[in-house]
């Protein structure tokens, strides 16, 4: 994501920050604005909204003119609200960031490089959010090494 953001300051490109809690994403905001330039910002708004409240979040995405679409909301949300508004939205480029937000913002910390480079990053989130990360892992991780498994049988 930091790649990208200089990338759209290099280039003028427009980014419109989506997800977290409010004080997080005018966090992030507030610190791409200082480091590049406000002129990045296409818009934000925080993560949470009501079912009736869809269609306006993704008009407000629509008519920020943004170029890049960062989108820190927890799946299936994400990619359920994503697919209903593609038509609206009509962003060039969206990228799901998961908890991307919450480290710009300097409310959790990323994993040292080593555990990074070891596909551990997970586990670092795990040890810093135990309740909030363990049944998504738990979970979420059993299922995809049972898919795995069952995906290198069939080939």
């Amino acid at each position: 994501m930091q790649n990208l953001v200089k990338l759209a300051y290099e280039k003028g490109y427009k980014i419109f920050f989506f997800g977290a809690k409010e004080e997080v994403v005018k966090k992030v905001v507030e610190k791409y604005s200082n480091e590049f330039s406000k002129d990045i910002i296409a818009g934000y708004r925080n993560g949470y909204f009501k079912q009736n409240e869809e269609e306006f979040v993704a008009k407000q995405i629509a008519d920020s003119g943004a170029d890049i679409l960062f989108v820190a909301i927890s799946s299936p949300k994400k990619e359920i609200f994503l697919n209903k508004y593609k038509g609206t939205i009509n962003v060039p480029f969206i990228m799901g960031v998961g908890g991307s937000f919450d480290v710009v913002a300097g409310v959790i910390k990323r994993a040292p490089k080593w555990m990074q480079k070891c596909g551990l990053e997970w586990f670092y989130r795990l040890l810093q959010e135990p309740k909030r990360m363990w049944k998504r892992y738990l979970f979420t991780n059993v299922i995809f090494i049972y898919l795995s498994k069952n995906l290198l049988v069939l080939n």
